[in-house]
C-alpha cells in the first residue's frame, strides 16, 4: 500500500531532525565518518519509523557505528518527539542501508566493462589497417 501524503511529510521531519542531530549531538566515538540518513518509513498508525542510515569512509565497521548510533537513540528520540507536532513520536528504530554502497559497486563494475571495451575497440581498428 502506498504512503499517505502525512506519512511522507512526518517521514520527511524526521529524517531532518534525526540529520540535524546526528550533526550535532552525538559525540559517541563509535560514530565516524560521513553518516547520512538516506530515508525513513514510518507506519500508517505514526507509531513506528525506520531510520535507514548510509556510512561512508569510517574507520570502524559499519555494525559498531550502528550500536554507537544506537546507543544515542533516547537522545534522538527526545529531539524528534520536542521538535515533531504530534501527539505521538513514533519510536525510532535505526537500520543500515545498504544502497549506495552497492550502487558505487554496480557503477565501478560498468566503469571497468566500458574501459575493456574500450581498449578492445581501439586494439580491433588498428588491425584491418596497414602500414603505409
Amino acid at each position: 500500500m502506498a504512503a499517505s501524503i502525512r506519512q511522507l511529510k512526518v517521514a520527511s521531519q524526521i529524517q531532518r531532525i534525526v540529520a540535524m542531530v546526528l550533526l550535532r549531538d552525538v559525540a559517541d566515538p563509535r560514530v565516524d565518518g560521513l553518516v547520512s540518513v538516506t530515508r525513513v518509513e514510518v507506519t500508517s498508525d505514526l507509531r513506528e519509523a525506520k531510520v535507514f542510515l548510509s556510512l561512508l569512509a569510517g574507520t570502524r565497521p559499519p555494525a559498531t557505528v550502528l550500536e554507537g548510533i544506537k546507543s544515542a537513540g533516547r537522545h534522538i528520540q527526545a529531539e524528534v518527539a520536542e521538535n515533531l507536532a504530534l501527539r505521538y513520536a513514533p519510536r525510532l528504530s535505526f537500520h543500515l542501508d545498504e544502497s549506495l554502497k552497492k550502487q558505487a559497486e554496480i557503477l565501478q563494475k560498468i566503469k571497468e566493462v566500458a574501459e575493456e571495451r574500450g581498449s578492445e575497440n581501439a586494439g580491433a581498428g588498428n588491425e584491418g589497417k596497414t602500414a603505409p
